[in-house]
């Protein structure tokens, strides 16, 4: 994997070492010890969560991501990336990411849980009475009908998370940028993905929020209750869907090739 600058992640360029078997080739001596590459291991992790580490720290990570990409370069070992968070936003911009979703996702269940339960009910109940009339096609319609409803919902609620994401995840890599802990191509690339991830998260958003608010709904709850179901669910929708779409690599392989474009 391309490093591209000596802030680069340290999982990005390595988590386990394998010896290289190109022919002819001594291995180079490794000058970075195991200690070394757990702390960087344990420090990274950390930053993914928004940790934003001491300038000593900084420094300390910064020179072991650089010795193991010098000893990789050299052809002594190959250093492979067994994680799926090889290249996540970390410090500032990793509290921006999520800080946007969390935003977004709270927004939608407010503003569209209770259309989309309405429509959800409406769908069941008119899907229910079809198929006990024994009339499926009108069944099937309704059934259209109701996701073709949900769906339209769910293409504004991913606008709307696409467009927050993006502008809180500006602030926060311009943060990262000017405290000299990213590159300018690396912030890019974590508005690219974020704003790709808004849009995914825009519909876990839609659906989780509509799925609690009609569940307390046939619960029988009326008024602030269902509200609150309704934001909460839409966080939680929003989140785990951006929790998924960067353990599956998605983010990362976006983020990437916004930097290669770059350079």
């Amino acid at each position: 994997m391309q490093v591209n600058s000596p802030t680069t992640s340290f999982s990005s360029v390595s988590l386990q070492l394998q010896s290289s078997t190109t022919p002819n080739k001594r291995p180079a001596t490794p000058n970075v010890s195991r200690e070394d590459i757990e702390w960087a291991q344990k420090l990274d992790k950390k930053m993914e969560l928004g940790w934003v580490p001491s300038t000593e720290d900084q420094q300390r990570y910064n020179h072991i991501v650089a010795s193991l990409k010098s000893i990789r370069d050299d052809g002594g070992y190959v250093y492979q990336d067994t994680t799926s968070f090889s290249n996540n936003p970390r410090g500032i911009a990793a509290i921006g990411s999520l800080t946007g979703k969390i935003l977004s996702g709270g927004y939608i269940g407010y503003r569209y849980s209770g259309d989309v339960a309405a429509i959800s009910r409406q769908t069941y109940e008119s899907v229910k009475s079809g198929l006990t009339s024994g009339n499926i096609t009108d069944s099937l319609k309704d059934l259209a009908k109701g996701a073709k409803g949900v769906g339209i919902i769910s293409l504004k609620a991913a606008g709307i998370s696409a467009g927050l994401s993006a502008s809180i995840s500006t602030a926060s890599n311009i943060a990262e940028v000017l405290s000299g802990r990213q590159t300018g191509k690396e912030a890019v690339g974590n508005v690219a993905a974020d704003t790709v991830g808004g849009i995914l998260s825009g519909v876990g958003a839609t659906v989780f929020s509509g799925v609690s608010t009609l569940g307390m709904s046939l619960a029988g709850a009326v008024g602030l209750p269902i509200t609150i179901a309704g934001v909460a669910g839409g966080v939680v929708g929003s989140v785990l869907l951006d929790k998924a779409y960067k353990g599956s690599g998605l983010f990362t392989a976006l983020k990437n090739r916004t930097v290669r474009l770059l350079d």
